[in-house]
């Protein structure tokens, strides 16, 4: 159903069942697909993609123009959505940069609270939660089940690790590893509690643990770290994914 006050571009592609609410603006270059609900007075500009079954609230700006000086407006950068997110009160998520630049994309099953920012070329994966006022600046990676706190401000081309948490009013100017809760500016123990809840058995916590405390509380140089993480992770997935993502890292990991 679309309200009688919306504006819709004739081109915009919508399937049957979306909800269009009232003073929402639907721009060309955008598909929508089933069962998405778009509230009242939101704009959506594209080009955009978004997928089935979410639910965009009123006040938010899906698909703008990214917030860079170099930006070309002729560019056809891209936003794509994926299913089942909640996109609260005023949130903004901008398009990419450039066509050769990737796109910027939220995966599934995520929660956007009020007044978040996703900048150009960031990366969502799937459930995660980002709090009210969290601040996402360009070609930041988020991955998997990651929780970011309000008010929290990602630097540019940061890494979120999958199951991290990061504390409320943090600045985050380095990439946080999987599994760690990161406040006050450093990293302080790892995420026990939510690996519990999501099934992690007792005794890859327990190595996931020896890990943090191999790489923050030993003195140990990247090459020690890197030496007993290496064989340590022959016996654990986890440690496996925290080695890899510490040799990946450009920017290096938040000590």
């Amino acid at each position: 159903m679309i309200h009688p006050t919306a504006i819709v571009d004739q081109s915009a592609q919508l399937a049957e069942n979306v909800e269009v609410g009232p003073y929402s603006i639907i721009g060309p270059e955008v598909e929508i697909d089933s069962g998405t609900i778009v509230e009242a007075h939101v704009v959506i500009k594209g080009p955009t993609k978004i997928g089935k079954d979410n639910r965009i609230h009123q006040f938010s700006s899906i698909g703008d123009i990214p917030q860079d000086l170099s930006f070309d407006e002729n560019e056809k950068t891209q936003l794509i959505i994926g299913d089942r997110n909640s996109i609260r009160e005023y949130v903004s998520i901008h398009r990419a940069i450039s066509v050769d630049d990737c796109v910027t994309k939220i995966g599934d099953d995520n929660m956007l609270m009020a007044h978040v920012h996703i900048g150009h070329n960031c990366i969502l994966g799937n459930n995660i939660v980002i709090v009210n006022s969290a601040n996402l600046a360009g070609h930041v990676e988020v991955d998997d089940w990651a929780i970011l706190s309000g008010f929290t401000g990602i630097h540019q081309f940061c890494r979120i690790g999958a199951h991290a948490i990061v504390g409320i009013q943090s600045k985050v100017t380095q990439d946080i590893l999987p599994f760690l809760m990161y406040a006050e500016s450093s990293p302080k123990t790892i995420n026990a509690k939510g690996l519990q809840r999501r099934g992690f058995e007792k005794q890859e916590i327990l190595s996931i643990r020896r890990a943090f405390k191999t790489i923050y509380r030993k003195g140990y140089s990247k090459e020690q770290i890197d030496s007993e993480l290496t064989a340590m992770a022959v016996e654990s997935k986890s440690v496996q994914l925290m080695l890899d993502f510490i040799r990946s890292s450009p920017r290096g990991i938040a000590r």
